[in-house]
């Protein structure tokens, strides 16, 4: 089963933000668990424990329909299993849960936590997954596996091991690699087949026009594929030449962060902490953007988003998205009824060299999905410094980040899942 997600956005009580914070932050400074004793009293959520979360994080947004000054609770997660099961073990694994729900309007309680997580959820519009079929234990174990592996070719043990030393065996050479490759491409024709389905409740859903020129812009540089060059070539689709050969980055970066624009919105409170916060800490990294979308745009951007979650579904390979193989889960939300865009991105490196791929082998991907944002450039994402700066604006900083698998990168993750299994 694909690992599912889990976004929640819920009302914070005035008089309870900056405890909530507070609560929130010392967890995250402690994520492992390894400062804090069980004794402790303070609330704590024990991520190590759990066998089916890959990803989570909490941050506080801003909540502008609500007023100036109010804010929002921010809880997403990538998990394994049921929504119930999922809830269940953070429960389980959560010490002090009331402490920090309870923080938010219109909770009552531990009993009705799962009815007030389904009140407050938000399905993805689009969404990514870099090993479709792999779950949290299922990876760790094929990383444990390699370390295993490591640690027999650093010891010489693995030529003079005695009898009981497990050997590896290829997939390919178990005897039955003719099928095993007849079964994975049997299963990469089964994941496609639902295109045509797609395409269908696209087209009833945001009509001809928007699905056929909401495509075109995505595609528009990604003439490195065969497929694509020829549709843009049979359909004069270019990317527009650029105005200016100069950026529209403002001079003064150093400022406070504010609206770019009227109508324009930053999603968290600039004097509070540093957008990067918590970033760079870890070989991986967390990435949570919120963008403001103009009402005329929002069926076109409707249609960007059905083509990139059937594009993610279907047709990704594992561990790549149209080449960019440095996110693990990425998924796009429409929030306070489709006024924003949410971002919820978890991927390998710096902020920067993320940023930078995207910008080299998807442009226009990303101009088709916030070209038409408030605030965003006018030459788009091919004005990088400016659209970094458009994103950094946009950007909420994560209070609490963790991660089953901290220290791995997307391609280890694809080298180690493919590898030789131990056979006993």
């Amino acid at each position: 089963m694909t690992p599912r997600s889990l976004t929640v956005l819920a009302p914070i009580r005035p008089s309870e933000v900056a405890a909530l914070r507070q609560t929130l932050r010392a967890i995250g400074d402690d994520i492992n668990g390894k400062r804090r004793s069980a004794a402790d009293p303070l609330p704590h959520i024990e991520f190590p424990r759990s066998r089916r979360i890959h990803f989570a994080r909490f941050a506080i947004l801003n909540d502008p329909d609500r007023g100036a000054g109010r804010k929002r609770l921010l809880y997403a997660s990538v998990y394994d299993g049921t929504l119930d099961t999922h809830l269940n073990e953070l429960m389980s694994i959560t010490r002090g849960l009331d402490a920090i729900w309870d923080a938010c309007e219109g909770y009552t309680g531990v009993k009705t936590f799962a009815s007030y997580i389904r009140a407050h959820a938000y399905e993805p519009a689009a969404y990514y997954v870099a090993f479709r079929d792999e779950t949290a234990a299922s990876v760790s174990e094929a990383i444990a596996q390699r370390r295993r592996r490591e640690e027999l070719q650093d010891s010489g043990a693995r030529s003079s091991a005695g009898p009981t030393t497990p050997s590896l065996v290829p997939y390919s050479t178990s005897g039955n690699g003719g099928l095993d490759r007849i079964r994975r491409a049997l299963k990469r024709v089964g994941r496609a087949a639902p295109l045509l389905s797609d395409l269908v409740r696209a087209l009833a859903r945001f009509g001809f026009a928007n699905l056929y020129f909401g495509t075109r812009r995505i595609i528009a540089s990604l003439d490195r594929y065969p497929i694509f060059r020829l549709a843009n070539w049979l359909t004069r689709n270019r990317l527009p030449p650029l105005a200016s050969p100069y950026s529209s980055l403002p001079l003064d970066v150093t400022a406070a962060l504010a609206p770019l624009v009227p109508g324009d919105e930053i999603p968290f409170d600039a004097g509070e902490t540093r957008p990067g916060f918590r970033e760079d800490a870890v070989a991986q990294n967390q990435l949570t953007v919120v963008t403001v979308v103009p009402p005329a745009a929002l069926e076109r951007l409707g249609a960007v988003m059905a083509a990139i979650d059937s594009y993610a579904k279907r047709l990704a390979p594992p561990g790549a998205l149209i080449g960019i193989s440095t996110i693990h889960f990425v998924r796009w939300l429409f929030i306070d009824q489709g006024r924003r865009l949410m971002l919820v991105s978890d991927y390998d490196g710096s902020w920067e060299s993320y940023l930078d791929e995207f910008a080299e082998l998807i442009v226009s991907g990303l101009d088709a999905i916030w070209g038409t944002a408030v605030g965003a450039p006018p030459a788009g994402a091919r004005d990088v410094p400016a659209f970094k700066h458009f994103l950094r604006t946009h950007q909420v900083p994560a209070d609490l980040f963790f991660s089953a698998y901290p220290n791995e990168t997307v391609l280890n993750i694809v080298t180690d899942v493919a590898a030789p299994r131990d056979v006993r």
